[in-house]
């Protein structure tokens, strides 16, 4: 059932945003630009929430058509694919606009409950 994987995806995306705040929150961005390894702990969770992302539903994207869903895979691809391209600067601005994904998710994940 669609709702059953959505569920999955949400919480797997969920688990994905709370590891990045737990590590970015006292993180400013000289500290993170210096960090070769936040950078690619911080990619690889941005990836996540990407192949998530691209495995929910049309359905529940569609209720969401502000979010970026193309850039989210699209980074996705780019640290699976071609991660020599990875740009720190992108990674920190995608850690500093979750917000809404966030948001996305909680609210999902409640409805689903309901």
């Amino acid at each position: 059932m669609a709702a059953e994987r959505d569920e999955l995806h949400l919480s797997l995306i969920a688990e994905a945003l709370d590891d990045i705040r737990r590590r970015t929150e006292d993180c400013d961005y000289g500290r993170f630009l210096g960090d070769r390894d936040e950078q690619a702990l911080t990619a690889f969770r941005l990836a996540i929430i990407g192949e998530n992302a691209h495995r929910l539903s049309d359905q529940l994207k569609s209720r969401h058509p502000h979010l970026p869903w193309l850039d989210m895979v699209g980074f996705r691809n780019i640290v699976a694919h071609e991660y020599h391209r990875v740009d720190p600067d992108m990674a920190w601005q995608a850690v500093q606009s979750l917000g809404e994904i966030e948001n996305m998710v909680s609210a999902e994940l409640a409805r689903l409950d309901k």
